[in-house]
C-alpha cells in the first residue's frame, strides 16, 4: 500500500517545490553570482534583471490605459469632483474674508515704494486705454445724449432743471430789487433822456431828473411784477426745457480726427505723469482698504454663487489645459523613475500584493499536477 502512495506523493512534492522555486526565481536572487568569473545562470532573478523593462512597461500601461486624457476628463466631470472644486473655491473665499485685510496690507507694504513704471507696462496700458476710448467714441458717435442717458438719470436731470428754473426766477426778482440794478436802470434811462434833450433844448436839467426818475420807477415796478409773476416762471421754464431738449436730441459728432488726437494726447499726458510716481503716491491705502471692504460685502452676499462660478471656470481651464498639463507632468516618466528608484524588495512586495493569491494557486496546482503524474506511473509499471 505504501508503495502505491510513494509515486503520487513524491510527484506532488516535486511539482509543488518546482513551481515554488520557479516563482521565487522571478525575484531572487537579487544580484548576479559568479563562480570563477563565470556568471551563474538565472542570476539575478527575472524581475531584477529586467527591472528597467518592467518599469517601462508599467509606465506605458499607466499612461496609455490608466491615466489617459479621456479618463481624467471623465473623472473631472463627475459631480463629486465638481462639489470638491466648489468647496475649494468656498474655502478660498472664506480665507479672503477672514484674512483679506492682512493680505492687502502685506501687498501695499511690498509695492508701496515701487514706481508705477516698474509695476505696470505703460505702453500696453496706453494701447489698451486708447483702444477702449476709441471703441467708446465709435459706439456713441451719432447718438444723442437722450439715447445715452438712463431713464432714472434723465428724471433726476429734469427735476434739477425745474428746481433751477425756480431759482432763476427768484434771482431775477432779487436782482430787480437790488440797489445796483436800480442804479443801472436809472442811469440808462437818464442817458436816453439826455440825448432827447439835445434834440429839444427847452428841456431843463430838473426836468431831465424828474423824467428819468419817474420812468426808472415805472420800469422797476414793471420788472418786479414780471419777475414775480407765474407767467415769467412758465416762459423761463419753457425756454430752458426747449433749449435743453434740442441739445439732448442733437446727435453727437465724434468722428473728427482732432478729437481722437486730443484724447490720445490726454491719455499719454496722464500716463506719463503717473509713470515716475510711487504706487503709494497714486493709490491711497485708505482707498484700497475701503474698496476691499466693499468687495468683502459682495463676497459675503454672493459667496455660493461666486464659488460655483469659480469652480466652473477652474474646471473649464483644467479641461482646456489638460493636454498641456499631462505633457508637463509626464506621468510615464514619473512612474518609470519611481519604479526604478524603489528597492527591489519593495517591487517584489508590490507585485506579490497584486498576484499573491494567484501565485499560491499556481504553486498548489504544481503539487496537484505532480500528484497525478506520479499516480499515472503506477499504471505504466
Amino acid at each position: 500500500m505504501i508503495e502505491l502512495l510513494i509515486p503520487p506523493a513524491f510527484g506532488a512534492l516535486i511539482g509543488y517545490f518546482t513551481n515554488y522555486v520557479a516563482i521565487k526565481m522571478l525575484f531572487r536572487p537579487l544580484k548576479p553570482y559568479y563562480i570563477f568569473g563565470w556568471k551563474v545562470p538565472f542570476t539575478p532573478g527575472l524581475i531584477p534583471s529586467k527591472r528597467e523593462k518592467l518599469a517601462e512597461a508599467i509606465a506605458k500601461v499607466v499612461r496609455e490605459n490608466l491615466l489617459t486624457e479621456e479618463v481624467i476628463r471623465k473623472r473631472l466631470n463627475e459631480e463629486e469632483i465638481k462639489r470638491s472644486l466648489k468647496s475649494l473655491a468656498g474655502r478660498f473665499i472664506d480665507e479672503l474674508l477672514l484674512n483679506g485685510d492682512v493680505y492687502v496690507g502685506e501687498f501695499l507694504e511690498r509695492i508701496g515704494d515701487e514706481e508705477l513704471g516698474n509695476l505696470v507696462d505703460f505702453e500696453l496700458v496706453e494701447e489698451k486705454v486708447e483702444r477702449a476710448v476709441e471703441g467708446i467714441l465709435n459706439r456713441i458717435n451719432g447718438k444723442s445724449l437722450e439715447e445715452l442717458l438712463p431713464s432714472s438719470l434723465k428724471k433726476r436731470f429734469w427735476s434739477f432743471i425745474d428746481e433751477k428754473t425756480e431759482e432763476i426766477a427768484s434771482q431775477l426778482l432779487n436782482l430787480s430789487q437790488s440797489p445796483e440794478f436800480k442804479s443801472l436802470v436809472y442811469h440808462s434811462i437818464r442817458r436816453g433822456v439826455e440825448r432827447f434833450k439835445a434834440l429839444v433844448p427847452v428841456i431843463s436839467d430838473r426836468m431831465v431828473d424828474n423824467i428819468s426818475e419817474k420812468i426808472s420807477l415805472q420800469v422797476l415796478r414793471i420788472v418786479e411784477e414780471v419777475a414775480g409773476s407765474e407767467e415769467l416762471r412758465f416762459k423761463v421754464s419753457k425756454f430752458v426745457w426747449a433749449e435743453l431738449q434740442r441739445l439732448l436730441s442733437r446727435p453727437l459728432d465724434l468722428s473728427g480726427e482732432e478729437l481722437k488726437v486730443t484724447v490720445r494726447e490726454a491719455v499719454e499726458s496722464l500716463l506719463y505723469s503717473l509713470k515716475g510716481k510711487r504706487f503709494s503716491e497714486v493709490v491711497n491705502e485708505a482707498f484700497i482698504t475701503e474698496l476691499f471692504s466693499v468687495g468683502k460685502e459682495l463676497l459675503e452676499r454672493r459667496k455660493d454663487y461666486l464659488s460655483e462660478i469659480v469652480a466652473e471656470k477652474l474646471l473649464r481651464i483644467i479641461e482646456l489645459e489638460l493636454p498641456v498639463i499631462l505633457e508637463s507632468v509626464d506621468v510615464e516618466s514619473i512612474v518609470r523613475e519611481r519604479v526604478n528608484s524603489l528597492p527591489i524588495e519593495e517591487v517584489e512586495g508590490i507585485v506579490l500584493k497584486l498576484i499573491s493569491e494567484e501565485l499560491r494557486y499556481i504553486t498548489f496546482f504544481g503539487g496537484v499536477l505532480g500528484f497525478f503524474i506520479g499516480l499515472s506511473q503506477l499504471f505504466f509499471q
